[in-house]
């Protein structure tokens, strides 16, 4: 979890939430997110599966903002805060994550997570994920990424 220096809005100063950011033009949100994990906390990952998405309407210049959420394994446990962009960050269990959650949606969020990241990151944890697999680009050029849910057993058909 991250604490960023400064959010977007007031509210959210101080919040707890999860590494993220923007994608760079070109990249596909596994390297996004691997990238943005390693900036802000010097931890390198690698993507496991997609755990759940959530589209926003008027978030980003007034724009739809679709949020990725994949589940990583990190390489190694050490953590370095970039000091610039971050106040903190930390592993926490979810029972941590759980004793943090605001649940007034209008009070400061300082030292909190947010009902709505608790929501995600439960996903993420217990929720089944989706997977993806290289296919060729029809058009040449970088491979793209069909993500698929798992499929139900046999039994269950």
């Amino acid at each position: 979890m991250v604490q960023e220096r400064v959010a977007s809005m007031a509210q959210f100063q101080g919040s707890w939430k999860l590494p993220g950011g923007v994608a760079d033009p070109g990249e596909d949100f596994a390297e996004t997110v691997a990238r943005e994990v390693r900036e802000e906390t010097g931890v390198q990952a690698s993507l496991v599966g997609v755990a759940t998405l959530r589209h926003s309407h008027g978030i980003r210049f007034g724009q739809g903002d679709i949020y990725v959420l994949v589940k990583l394994l990190a390489d190694k446990d050490e953590i370095q805060v970039d000091p610039h962009e971050l106040q903190d960050a930390q592993w926490m269990s979810f029972q941590r994550i759980e004793s943090l959650v605001c649940y007034d949606g209008k009070a400061s969020l300082d030292g909190k997570v947010s009902e709505n990241n608790l929501k995600m990151i439960s996903n993420a944890l217990f929720g089944s994920l989706i997977e993806g697999t290289l296919i060729p680009n029809s058009r040449g050029g970088k491979p793209s990424v069909l993500y698929t849910a798992p499929k139900p057993a046999a039994s269950a058909m």
